[in-house]
């Protein structure tokens, strides 16, 4: 076996080549694992593990308490050295693809609250607090929760309020919405890694 630590970042399983982010492994469900590590051939197993974090030696007097509990620094590095119980399974599967071009998406959702509407415009407020960033994200198109899309038409005085436009009439209790995406990429330290070892990026099924 080759044990390595990894920062993972989690994906939803879909058939195109974007993949929405996770915040977390969802239990019971498939997903995806994204991480840098060195080489490895496909299909090969992957077992993931958390690891408990040990609390280090009492130093100064009021941490005397503690010290049944405490251990000391020279076992934790042995404990590293070496399997043992204080990795718990977290999930099993195997190694899908080696794809450094693999797009991971995070989505981001900015709301906002109708406070002035006529059939299919409005004034939304509390999405943005400036007028130049209604400019801005002006181009980005816009959607509520009761299945209207509209656009936004300009920026409305100077606290952030905006005049929007919508394919239908719109509710005072409606709630305007706008997704944002931008690509993410595993975490990368470089001391994981000798100064000589390749890494790529890997992306492992569980």
């Amino acid at each position: 076996f080759r044990r390595f630590k990894a920062k993972p970042i989690y994906s939803q399983d879909c058939k195109s080549n974007k993949f929405k982010t996770d915040r977390f492994l969802r239990t019971g469900v498939w997903g995806f694992a994204s991480f840098y590590c060195r080489m490895i051939l496909t299909p090969s197993t992957i077992l993931m593990f958390r690891e408990k974090t040990l609390k280090p030696a009492a130093e100064s007097p009021d941490d005397l308490d503690d010290l049944d509990e405490a251990v000391p620094q020279s076992a934790v590095a042995r404990l590293e050295e070496s399997y043992d119980p204080y990795r718990t399974l977290m999930a099993s599967g195997t190694l899908a693809s080696i794809d450094p071009d693999r797009l991971l998406i995070k989505r981001v959702l900015l709301t906002g609250a109708p406070i002035s509407v006529s059939k299919r415009l409005a004034v939304v407020r509390h999405m943005f607090f400036r007028p130049e960033d209604v400019r801005w994200f002006k181009p980005v198109e816009l959607w509520t929760k009761h299945g209207l899309t509209g656009h936004i038409l300009d920026a409305h005085g100077t606290k952030g309020y905006m005049k929007c436009s919508f394919n239908g009439h719109i509710k005072n209790h409606d709630t305007v919405c706008m997704s944002l995406y931008k690509r993410q990429y595993p975490p990368f330290e470089a001391r994981d890694f000798d100064s000589d070892a390749w890494a790529t990026q890997g992306t492992a099924g569980y």
